[in-house]
C-alpha cells in the first residue's frame, strides 16, 4: 500500500509529466527516422551488368563510372559482364532483375536498337528496359594489319578481290555494329572479306595480334592509336559520318563517296522496368555529373575516342526512340539476319 502511494503521488508531480511528454515525443521521433534511415538510397553496392567481357572498352568505362558513383554516394559499382548473343544475354539479364535500383545495366546500341530487328524471336524488348542516361558514343576505325599491301578503301577492296580468301575481320559478335557496319561496306564497294565474330574487344585484339584476323573495327582506344602512330596497324577509314577528333587524318565514311549510315555505336545506363522514378532520377543526375567532370572524360572518353552523349531519362528516352529507326535501316541494307537468339 506504502508503494502505491508512492507511485500515485509521483505520478502527480510535475517532472512526471514533463517525463511523459519527452518519452513520447523520443519515440514518435525514433518511429518516423528509423524507417526513413532503411530506405536511404542507396545504402550498399549496386550490380551492373556490362554485356562484354571484362578489359574491354566498356568494361573499362563502366568502372570508371562506378569509381564516379562510389565518391558521390559511399557505395560501389559490383560489375557483372554478361557476354553473348550481340549483348542479348545482358538484356535479358536487366529484364530479370529485380526493379528495386540495385541492379543497373549498362548496355550498348546494339541491345536495344539492333536486336530488335534482327532477331525474331527477341526475349527482351526495349518496355522491359527503363532509360537512365546514355553515356557515350564512339566512332568505329577500320584497322588494317599492316603486312596487308593497301593503305586506302580502294586499295583494300581491290586486293580483297584479287584476294578473297585472305581477309578476315573481326567483330564483336553475330549482329553487332562492326559486323552491321562492315556487311554495309561489302555491299557497297563489293569488297570480299570473311567475318569472324568474337565476344569482346580484348578477345579480337589478341586474334589480330596473332594474325588470324586482318581487320578489326575497334573504338579509338589509347592502345590502338598508338599502334596507328607507330605505324604497326594502318587506319583507313572511320565506319562513321564524321571523322574521329583524334584521328583527324583518317577519311569517313562520306569523305570517300559512301551514302551515310546515319548510326553508330553508343553504350548508356538502363534499370528493369518499375525501377522507382526517384531512384532513376538520382542515378541519372549522379552519372551524368560524373560523366561531366573533365577528369572523367580526360581519362575515359577523349582518350579512348569516346564523346559524351549525358541525357535525363526523358531525353534518352526520345533517342532510343529515333536510334531503333536508323538502326532498322542498317539491318535492312547490310543483308543480316539472325533466326534464333
Amino acid at each position: 500500500m506504502v508503494l502505491t502511494k508512492i507511485l500515485k503521488d509521483f505520478r502527480s508531480l510535475p517532472v512526471f509529466s514533463a517525463f511523459m511528454a519527452a518519452s513520447s515525443a523520443l519515440i514518435c521521433w525514433t518511429a518516423m527516422t528509423l524507417p526513413a534511415r532503411a530506405q536511404a538510397y542507396p545504402d550498399r553496392v549496386i550490380k551492373v551488368i556490362v554485356p562484354f567481357p571484362p578489359g574491354g572498352p566498356t568494361d573499362i568505362l563502366a568502372r570508371g563510372l562506378g569509381e564516379g558513383f562510389r565518391l558521390r554516394t559511399g557505395q560501389s559499382f559490383v560489375i557483372e559482364n554478361k557476354p553473348g548473343a550481340n549483348t542479348g544475354i545482358a538484356g535479358m539479364a536487366c529484364k530479370a532483375s529485380a526493379p528495386d535500383g540495385y541492379t543497373l545495366c549498362f548496355l550498348a546500341s546494339t541491345t536495344t536498337s539492333v536486336n530488335p530487328h534482327l532477331y525474331k524471336d527477341l526475349r527482351y524488348s526495349l518496355a522491359d528496359l527503363a532509360p537512365v542516361t546514355n553515356i557515350a558514343a564512339t566512332r568505329a576505325v577500320l584497322l588494317l594489319n599492316r603486312n596487308i599491301p593497301a593503305n586506302n578503301l580502294a586499295e583494300l577492296v581491290a586486293w580483297s578481290k584479287v584476294n578473297p580468301d585472305k581477309l578476315n575481320y573481326g567483330s564483336f559478335g553475330v549482329g553487332g555494329e562492326t559486323h552491321l557496319m562492315m556487311e554495309w561496306l561489302k555491299k557497297k564497294t563489293g569488297g570480299q572479306m570473311t567475318h569472324v565474330p568474337f565476344q569482346g574487344f580484348a578477345p579480337a585484339l589478341q586474334a589480330f595480334d596473332r594474325g588470324d584476323i586482318q581487320i578489326m573495327i575497334p573504338v579509338t582506344i589509347p592502345m590502338i592509336l598508338d599502334r596507328i602512330r607507330d605505324g604497326s596497324s594502318k587506319a583507313i577509314m572511320i565506319l562513321g559520318d564524321s571523322r574521329a577528333e583524334n584521328l583527324p587524318d583518317t577519311p569517313a565514311v562520306g569523305d570517300l563517296g559512301l551514302p551515310t549510315i546515319g548510326f553508330g555505336t553508343w553504350f548508356g545506363m538502363f534499370a528493369p522496368v518499375g525501377t522507382p522514378n526517384d531512384r532513376i532520377e538520382m542515378v541519372s543526375a549522379i552519372l551524368r555529373a560524373v560523366v561531366q567532370e573533365k577528369s572523367f572524360a580526360e581519362k575515359y572518353l577523349e582518350g579512348g575516342g569516346m564523346v559524351s552523349r549525358v541525357s535525363t531519362p526523358d531525353e534518352f528516352k526520345a533517342f532510343l526512340a529515333q536510334d531503333y529507326q536508323a538502326a532498322g535501316e542498317l539491318v535492312k541494307v547490310s543483308g543480316v539476319t539472325i533466326e534464333a537468339q
